[in-house]
């Protein structure tokens, strides 16, 4: 632990501007910075979201790195609506010859990426359909992040449904 708050302010400007400079040019952020480096969606939500944190606890955040991260997350869940889209169309009809890359349901990290988007009001509406609607197929922690999304949004029968369903294991 560490108990000096000179350090801990020195901890935080450094992990700042490790942030900021690992960030990649699409404004996400991978495992790795450096040449043929990608985006990683988990990452890229983990960093957006402990940014978020950190602005909110008057930590000065530049607002492009911040910015860039968010927009990384919107493109990457439009893309993801769109696979969804198409899923439903496979599962509307098996015999559908559509585009090949699409997934029949949302899962956990569509899920993580939602939340995080909902702390910023920017949360899509179809994507929070899509964790409603296939809200089996999600781990605990995955209904209570769609369940935080609920909440942020206002959307309360949604959210207590979800809550139900959490206490299922309980």
């Amino acid at each position: 632990p560490v108990f000096d708050d000179a350090q801990m302010n020195r901890i935080v400007r450094e992990g700042l501007k490790t942030l900021s400079e690992t960030q990649l040019s699409d404004g996400g952020w991978g495992w790795f910075s450096g040449f043929g480096e990608r985006s990683s969606a988990h990452i890229t939500a983990q960093v957006v979201h402990g940014l978020t944190i950190a602005q909110q606890n008057n930590v000065p955040v530049l607002p492009d790195v911040l910015q860039r991260g968010l927009e990384w997350l919107k493109n990457y869940q439009a893309s993801e609506l769109t696979r969804l889209r198409e899923g439903d169309k496979h599962r509307a009809d098996p015999k559908y010859k559509g585009q090949p890359d699409y997934k029949t349901s949302a899962d956990n990290l569509d899920a993580f990426v939602a939340s995080v988007l909902s702390e910023h009001a920017t949360s899509d509406a179809a994507m929070n359909e899509y964790l409603y609607r296939d809200r089996g197929n999600l781990t605990v922690y995955g209904m209570a992040l769609s369940g935080a999304v609920m909440h942020r949004m206002q959307d309360i029968p949604k959210r207590d449904m979800l809550l139900t369903n959490i206490e299922q294991f309980l």
